[in-house]
């Protein structure tokens, strides 16, 4: 006897695979957490043009948003004007066991004419975690670079608690002077900040292919 109809195929369709791919992805992306610097009562670097912490989230709201277009895990700090201890940043990304740490700051110095960007790596961190740092700044500082026409002042190692506290790869930028006049009107500007956040997202996608 012939039971028909037993072993049928399931016929699964183009759409249906793609769909499961994408659901396969959102599990398997990095996370990536993005520390917004400063917040409510510390302002972080001031002018009159503008202040650090507001500078720090839209900037930080804007790598997410080009972050989450990639495809990854995106989980930051703070999303509004709030004060977080910096030791909670460093434990919600080691809790997350995120792949990194991206931290996002704007700079300020004595000297009104000092200007660029710069990348701070952890100091005294394990060899394979310094070096992996090493390597996202080194691409991360690349594409901001090439993006926004900035001053490169380098790579440097810091002993900054988001940076020194994390178990992954950590990384934090400061993306240009607020005590420089010229650099500040240029980067308070929307395209600007949307030109840095690309920039990051470009880098972090060199990184993982690394």
């Amino acid at each position: 006897m012939i039971l028909s109809g037993c072993f049928q195929s399931k016929k699964v369709s183009y759409a249906d695979m793609l769909q499961k791919k994408k659901v396969h992805a959102r599990h398997t992306m990095p996370i990536v957490v993005i520390d917004a610097g400063h917040g409510n009562f510390d302002p972080g670097a001031t002018n009159e043009l503008c202040k650090e912490k507001n500078l720090t989230l839209k900037t930080a709201l804007l790598t997410k948003a080009e972050l989450v277009k990639r495809g990854y895990r995106v989980v930051m700090t703070r999303a509004k004007d709030e004060f977080i201890t910096l030791k909670k940043r460093a434990q919600i990304a080691n809790e997350l066991k995120s792949q990194v740490m991206v931290s996002i700051h704007y700079n300020s110095a004595p000297n009104k004419k000092a200007h660029g960007i710069e990348i701070f790596i952890p100091k005294a961190a394990k060899p394979w975690r310094e070096k992996r740092s090493k390597m996202l700044a080194q691409t991360v500082l690349r594409k901001l670079l090439v993006n926004t026409s900035a001053q490169s002042r380098g790579i440097k190692q810091g002993n900054f608690c988001v940076i020194r506290e994390t178990n992954m790869p950590a990384i934090l930028i400061e993306c240009g002077f607020i005590t420089n006049d010229v650099e500040c009107r240029k980067m308070i500007k929307p395209e600007y900040q949307r030109s840095l956040a690309k920039s990051i997202a470009q880098g972090l996608d060199e990184y993982f292919e690394l």
